[in-house]
């Protein structure tokens, strides 16, 4: 509670994390370091149900820093439950894993103006050495900038007002994944105005092997199957069996160059050689559509199954 005299924060900063450990740590040291004013914003890190003891210590050993714990469900549920024990009129989204700009807050303040959600940039910080599943995964994620065009953003840096995020009923707790484009795409079709910051950065860590980068490839695509089949939408599934039809006509959708996009990995410092562009060809014509129409179809089947009505044992057909 604010004390008499005392100024509320002008911005809350909502972390949702499971298991943090050293990610955590680093994140809070980055806050730590923001050119706004400490007392003009407020940390909230809520848990979805963390076992590796990264949060006991938290609001003794920071701070400033708040804590509010719930059972594991969501990252999208341990938003709602931040950004429900805030005060401030302004919210702003990050992860765990992410490391924002000294000047992170003051910008994403200064750049909301009149709209009410904001994309800050996300850049990644790449290791030496970037292999082709890392050079897919800075392709194909976080750029807010194409997603702001198409009316979504991602909540590893974004800027929301508090009534636009009530008006929304906040993010979708079932979401396992993809639920940052699902509550932005709610507010812009509420008529709240979405913009774009190239200043109001944070870096992000490349998923730089193949386990991890399929891992996240497969959750995206599964929880798009899952929201398909829940919303009684199509897709044109047949699109991702024949190859290279989906991948090109998506990327000259959007404007990208066929091959991987190498002005967005200039962004973070990454130039990859031609041996490495020409591996990424098959990866992204013929992988990855087989592996997004398997996920789809999985999601899918998961939400069907979960809508049908429960078999009384005995019934006859």
């Amino acid at each position: 509670m604010t004390g008499a005299g005392v100024q509320p924060p002008l911005v809350s900063v909502v972390v949702p994390v499971r298991d943090g450990g050293d990610d955590l740590e680093r994140l809070l040291a980055a806050l730590a370091r923001q050119t706004l004013a400490p007392s003009s914003f407020e940390i909230v890190v809520s848990d979805d149900g963390s076992e590796d003891g990264s949060i006991d210590t938290l609001e003794r050993d920071h701070d400033g820093v708040r804590v509010v714990r719930g059972p594991r469900s969501t990252s999208y549920a341990a938003r709602n439950r931040g950004a429900r024990v805030t005060t401030a009129p302004v919210l702003a989204f990050t992860d765990a894993d992410c490391r924002p700009e000294p000047d992170w807050l003051e910008r994403g303040l200064e750049h909301l103006g009149e709209a009410d959600v904001l994309a800050g940039a996300v850049q990644f910080a790449p290791p030496r050495r970037v292999r082709v599943w890392g050079l897919l995964d800075m392709d194909a994620y976080l750029d807010q900038e194409r997603m702001v065009r198409q009316g979504v953003a991602a909540t590893a840096n974004l800027f929301v007002r508090r009534d636009a995020f009530d008006q929304a009923g906040g993010f979708d707790p079932a979401l396992p994944s993809n639920g940052d484009h699902d509550f932005v795409a709610r507010c812009v079709a509420a008529g709240r105005r979405l913009a774009f910051s190239d200043d109001a950065t944070v870096k992000h860590p490349v998923r730089n092997d193949r386990r991890a980068f399929l891992k996240k490839w497969w959750r995206t695509h599964q929880a798009f199957g899952a929201r398909c089949a829940r919303d009684g939408r199509r897709t044109e599934m047949w699109e991702l069996l024949v190859p290279g039809v989906r991948t090109w006509r998506s990327r000259r959708w959007h404007g990208r160059p066929p091959g991987l996009d190498l002005a967005r990995l200039a962004e973070s410092g990454v130039r990859p050689g031609a041996g490495q562009r020409l591996a990424a060809l098959p990866l992204l014509y013929l992988v990855l559509p087989w592996a997004a129409f398997a996920a789809q179809a999985a999601g899918r089947r998961r939400t069907r199954r979960a809508a049908a009505p429960p078999r009384v044992s005995g019934e006859m057909a």
